[in-house]
């Protein structure tokens, strides 16, 4: 039996031992005359269909097509139901286009009322687990109680007009367990990569030295152990090193259920030696505790309850530190067997299924490229009249390594070694302008274009310091004025773009907002940022560019986007994989992006910076194609889920193509106006396709994406 299989019997029997479910059948039916007897579409909605699946069970398909952003799709399975004793209710769901929806519902009815709950993180392509507490219910109208219900609805409204398809299976009511373990993963037996899922360092990811120029270092400090387990197959062992900065694990966040005003953070722990100080925290909790050579079991109690709580374990002094079993429980007492998190059974069949391999290519794109050259003079930098962003008169890919903060110099010489050519960084309010002059005259030396993204915590007497003293600097590309503004923010953002403007006449300045603002946005630059991975799907990103350079088309601006370059913190609960990482990247390109950041700070997987690496050598390649001013010929393309288009130039025709889902595909393309000879260049991976006229055929895997190139010059 290999390791995967050990940790899927592992958790679903736990979780077997744990759940006393009771299967509710609006999902399941045998065929869809079945299944519309007792499902009723509302306000217009199509009737719902039962598919097939490949493993020989079937599913509830609901099928919408929205004319618009904000409409509405609604179905209502109509039956009595007794859910009185009931703790949350759990499914799967997955969906074709998911990224179109801008809110999903589900609904409890009765007579007088309904119980309401939002399904947070948006509607996944591929099948993921939701197990949501009947606590967290709102109410509309005054319903009878859980005792009362008669109806089941599930409500979606879009983001933009579209078509989607939501599948359904697998529904159930889950008993309330007296010993329910709050954290995923508490065991670690879901992995990806050699990374326990939704278990990190605690930050988004890592900025210290000597890890950030050498994170195979880091991952031999801090990882998975297959030969040393309290329980199932691993354990997380942290190896601190005397001169190293301490490692320690956090979870990624959590919120206890209301049920649960209290809780007891727990963990069995071993060192390789007695007495090794370990500090818990949870909240604005912790408790000093101690290690020793055989597993014990240690705690932290009265915990209160608050919105996205982290729980630490943090080795206080060198030496080897295995954990495991941690769990989050409520009350005062840990049960000292552990209880898998609900959705820890389907988490772990989800993320089996997950594909960490990179998309083909050769050997020397894989490998990325060197440093640049030393940056000596300011660059010319201006938003031409089609909203090209031109560096020195020509068009330019900005394409950035974000930081969140810079712990020495010497990490600006690792992102330069890692091939980037741009570097964007938060400059905090307690940064001097001296020490910002540092930080600019270290990328300038390495070859890094500067984007400095100046905290809106600090003042204007400091923003406006830190604008003259480097507004002629070789370094600087353009201003980032302000992060995320709401509310009352607004006002400010808006204000700190003009006063760069004034300042510094001769560079762009653009502020970057949340995904509720893609139109009407202040600024020279359109920008944003999505995070999607593992809870949504790369076209959430993508979805949001396609919205911006819808509005900033009209007003002649360029397009910016962040993607997700980490995870393992806050609610991401794993990085991209190379494949969801290059769907977005060249998705959102696709889309009218024309600048990228990765948000933010070093990988924890190798996979995840190789990725990165590699798209710096890709994207520079297609650069000069996306900048041209040459109309190109049209394209159509037979595969929905591929996006696709072609750019010319003097000398070729460049199609681009990506596959948005998660599903291995076939797509056929053909070209209006036939470029070239017989055989197409596929870049980057060092073969050639055959074509019949204009068209000709692919295959596509998971997230895979493809460059041809049809030579036009004689």
């Amino acid at each position: 039996m290999n390791r995967l299989t050990s940790v899927l019997l592992c958790v679903t029997c736990a979780a077997a031992l744990w759940a006393d479910d009771l299967p509710l059948g609006a999902f399941d039916y045998p065929d869809t005359a079945a299944a519309r007897q007792r499902w009723q579409p509302q306000f217009g909605s199509r009737p719902v269909r039962v598919e097939a699946l490949p493993d020989g069970t079937t599913c509830l398909a609901l099928d919408a097509d929205f004319p618009a952003a904000k409409a509405r799709a609604c179905w209502d399975w109509v039956a009595p139901m007794d859910l009185s004793s009931a703790a949350r209710v759990a499914f799967e769901i997955a969906a074709d286009n998911g990224a179109v929806v801008e809110m999903a519902m589900i609904y409890f009815g009765t007579a007088k009322g309904w119980y309401a709950h939002v399904l947070g993180g948006g509607v996944p392509g591929d099948w993921t687990g939701r197990s949501e507490p009947l606590s967290a219910f709102s109410a509309e109208g005054t319903p009878d109680g859980w005792d009362k219900v008669e109806r089941l609805r599930v409500s979606v409204w879009s983001s933009a007009p579209g078509k989607a398809t939501f599948r359904l299976r697998r529904l159930r009511v889950v008993a309330a367990d007296p010993g329910e373990n709050f954290l995923p993963n508490g065991s670690f037996e879901i992995s990806g990569a050699g990374m326990p899922y939704a278990w990190g360092s605690g930050h988004w990811g890592v900025g210290e030295l000597p890890w950030f120029a050498d994170m195979d270092l880091w991952r031999r400090h801090w990882r998975l152990d297959d030969a040393a387990a309290r329980h199932g197959t691993a354990s997380l062992r942290i190896d601190n090193a005397p001169g190293q900065p301490l490692l320690q694990l956090t979870s990624a966040g959590f919120t206890p259920p209301p049920s649960a005003p209290r809780s007891v953070l727990s963990a069995w722990v071993r060192a390789d030696r007695d007495g090794l100080p370990v500090t818990l925290r949870c909240g604005q909790h912790r408790a000093a505790v101690e290690a020793g050579t055989a597993w014990r079991q240690v705690a932290l109690t009265g915990i209160v309850r608050a919105e996205h709580l982290r729980a630490t374990i943090a080795p206080g002094a060198a030496g080897t530190l295995w954990i495991d079993a941690v769990q989050v429980q409520a009350g005062d007492e840990p049960t000292a067997d552990f209880h898998p998190a609900d959705l820890d059974p389907a988490t772990a069949t989800r993320e089996a299924a997950v594909d960490w391999s990179p998309p083909a290519r050769t050997a020397a794109v894989a490998a990325g490229r060197g440093a640049g050259e030393p940056l000596t003079a300011p660059a010319r930098v201006r938003i031409d009249t089609e909203g090209r962003f031109l560096v020195d008169g020509r068009p330019y890919l900005q394409h950035s390594f974000g930081l969140e903060f810079v712990s020495h110099l010497d990490v600006l010489n690792a992102v330069a070694g890692y091939g980037f050519r741009d570097v964007c960084i938060q400059i905090r309010e307690s940064l001097t302008t001296a020490q910002l002059t540092a930080i600019f005259d270290r990328c300038a030396a390495v070859g890094l274009r500067l984007i400095p993204w100046l905290d809106g915590r600090m003042s204007r007497e400091q923003f406006t310091a830190h604008i003259t003293a480097l507004r002629e600097h070789p370094a600087l590309l353009c201003w980032y004025v302000y992060d995320e503004p709401s509310g009352s923010r607004f006002a400010e953002a808006d204000a700190r773009v003009h006063l760069a403007k004034e300042l510094d006449p001769d560079h762009p300045a653009f502020v970057n907002y949340l995904p509720n603002r893609l139109e009407n946005q202040t600024g020279d630059i359109y920008s944003t940022d999505v995070y999607p991975i593992p809870h949504g799907t790369p076209m959430a990103a993508i979805q949001a560019v396609s919205r911006m350079a819808a509005a900033a088309a009209p007003e002649r601006k360029p397009v910016w986007m962040w993607l997700q370059g980490t995870g393992y913190a806050y609610w991401m609960a794993r990085e991209p994989t190379p494949r969801e990482l290059s769907c977005m990247a060249y998705g959102s390109i696709l889309a009218g992006a024309r600048g990228l950041y990765y948000f933010a700070q070093m990988p924890r997987t190798r996979q995840c910076l190789d990725e990165m690496r590699a798209l710096c050598v890709e994207i520079d390649a297609i650069a000069p194609a996306l900048g041209s001013p040459s109309a190109p010929p049209a394209l159509t393309c037979s595969q929905p889920q591929v996006m696709a288009k072609a750019y010319a130039t003097t000398e070729a025709v460049v199609v681009i193509a990506v596959n948005t889902t998660s599903r291995p595909c076939e797509a056929r393309f053909t070209l209006a106006s036939p470029a070239g000879g017989p055989a197409i260049s596929v870049l980057f991976e060092d073969r050639d396709v055959r074509r019949d006229g204009g068209a000709w055929e692919d295959r596509f895997g998971t997230h895979e994406r493809h460059v041809y190139r049809l030579s036009t010059a004689p």
